[in-house]
Order: structure tokens, then sequence, then C-alpha cells
């Protein structure tokens, strides 16, 4: 794919503030524009957030524990990620009308949910019993995780499900490389190969089972198409964190320059359906990232993230664009 890098038409950005520390991100956005996230509070914890317009960032305080992150929300407002219970562990949870669900785990003292879908369907990685590794789970009825296994390595990790309870993530092979997969109930993990890169993640898919990831670059997979690189800003490396059912794709690729200590600088970039790839922007810093995006509602688009300010703490945004 050729490279493009233009400003995104009509694009406003917000920043969502914070629980009194120096650093926020935003995780996730449905199409009311609620965003989910995760902040430091004024102790130096990390804090589970909910950002409406009319409201501001509130503290979900999910679970009993000290230390929480949110790292999806759906169209009803359904929310998840992890916390500690107060016992030393640290679970995933569904927050759902303002009642939080200790999800449980795989065996394992640890696990976090990372992704939610319309139905309820939760998916994310656990401990499981007897050793250190992590795997894939889904949860599609209340109270029962079930492990979604490897590519035959040890480590499997869910990073997000569609409506159609098809589930994408990463797994290790039999020789320890982590690949991006695609798990369905009929025909269990597929590995979905690397774009030449001794490594792979999918981070998200859409309803119409189109896969978004990074191997050195981002990519998108279709079962048409196979594994497709969606170039850069201009810098060497891309990922790909999110995908609408309208084929708008949103992540963080380097842009070719540097910053102020020397490093590459990178931005936050919406790909649009016909090929453009559209840099964000930033608070007044160097560096943003997009890790989740809306549907098209009322001519916007909403993409949530993160961007360094210009005193470079890193804050939640929420992006507003409107595509001509």
């Amino acid at each position: 794919m050729g490279q493009h890098s233009a400003r995104a038409p009509l694009v406003s950005i917000q920043e969502l503030g914070s629980l009194g520390g120096a650093v926020s991100q935003a995780k996730a956005v449905n199409n009311l524009g609620h965003v989910a996230g995760t902040s430091r509070d004024g102790s130096g914890r990390s804090r589970a957030f909910l950002w409406k317009e009319a409201v501001g960032i509130t503290d979900l305080n999910p679970l009993t524990g000290v230390n929480a992150s949110a790292n999806d929300i759906n169209a009803m407002g359904d929310i998840v990620g992890g916390g500690d219970t107060g016992f030393g562990d640290f679970h995933a949870y569904f927050l759902s009308e303002g009642t939080s669900f200790d999800l449980g785990t795989l065996g394992g003292s640890e696990s976090e949910a990372l992704a939610v879908n319309r139905l309820g369907h939760v998916v994310g990685h656990s401990r499981v019993a007897g050793g250190p590794a992590k795997r894939a789970f889904l949860m599609s009825e209340p109270g029962r995780l079930v492990d979604l296994g490897t590519l035959g390595g040890a480590t499997s990790i869910a990073h997000d499900v569609n409506d159609r309870t098809e589930v994408v993530g990463f797994a290790e092979t039999t020789a320890g490389q982590p690949h991006a997969f695609l798990w369905t109930a009929s025909d269990g993990m597929r590995d979905l190969g690397t774009l030449g890169a001794s490594a792979s993640m999918a981070l998200a898919l859409n309803n119409r089972t189109a896969i978004v990831g990074g191997s050195g670059r981002a990519f998108i997979w279709t079962e048409q198409l196979g594994t497709v690189d969606l170039g850069t800003l201009g810098g060497r490396t891309s990922c790909a964190s999110d995908i609408n059912d309208a084929g708008c794709i949103v992540g963080v690729s380097q842009t070719g320059g540097i910053d102020a200590r020397g490093l590459p600088i990178t931005r936050a970039f919406l790909r649009t359906p016909d090929g453009r790839m559209l840099d964000l922007g930033t608070l007044g810093g160097e560096h943003s990232s997009a890790a989740a995006l809306s549907e098209e509602v009322g001519g916007t688009l909403w993409i949530a993230g993160h961007s360094h300010d210009a005193a470079a703490r890193m804050r939640a945004v929420l992006w507003a664009v409107r595509l001509g």
C-alpha cells in the first residue's frame, strides 16, 4: 500500500482530563461518545474511568481494591476491565448498570477483560492454575470462562470479540512466536500469519470479520485478501488498533520525525475506506495514539486515545472527525 499523510478533515480534539494524576488514557468509545479508560489518581494509583460530555470524568471503582483498568464499553454502556480484588489478586470484571461482577479466572490469580460485544460476551486473558502462562478466554454465558487455547505455545491473549462472537488476539506457536489469530466456535483458533516479521498480533475486528493489528506495520486481514500492509505516516512502523463496520481504521504510526529526546515521533491515525491515512494531531505535544473508534453517527466519528499535551503529559482525548 502507498503511504498517505494528510490532515484529517474537520477534526476536533478534546482533552478528557484525569482523576487527579498526570497520566490518563482512553481505551474505548461507543456510538454515544461515552469513553472508558484508565487514569492515575492524585495518589498515583491506576483507576478505571468513564467519561460523558455532560458529566465529565468519573472513577468507576469496579472492584474493592486499589488499582483498576477499563478497557472496553459497548453500545449499552457495559464496561469491562480488571481490578484488584482486595485479596492480592487481579480479576476481570463486567460492569453493567452500576453493578460490577467479578469474572474470576481460569484457575490462576490474575485475569483481565479486554473487550465486550453487544451481546455482553467478554474476552481477555487469564493465568491458568499451576503456571505463569496467560490464556485467551471467552465468556459467552455468565460465570463461565472458556480457555481458547494457543497455536501450540504457552501463551495467548484475546483482544476483541465481534457481535458474531468471533475472537481475535495473539497466541504463541510451537516455536514460541506470537501470531495473530482468529477464533470461531466452529473452527477453533486459526493462525493468520505475519507480514514477514517473526511476530504479529490482531487487536480488533468488525462484524464483517475484517481484522486489524500489527506485524511491524499496521495490517488488515480479510478472507478474500489475506494480510495487507496498511503503510505508515512516513515512518518505519505502525499498528492498527480498531476497525468499524464501515471499514474506518485507527491506530498509531511513526511519522519519520524525531522528538526532543531523539525518539521517533508517533501520531494517531485514521485510515479512511478510500485508503487515505490521516494524522489526527495532538494536544500540543509531539505524540498521540488512537485506541478505538465508533461507527459514524450523524456524520461524526468518535475516536478515543491519548495525546501528549504541551507539557508532555499523557492525557486521554476524544477526537471528533467529520468526513467529507
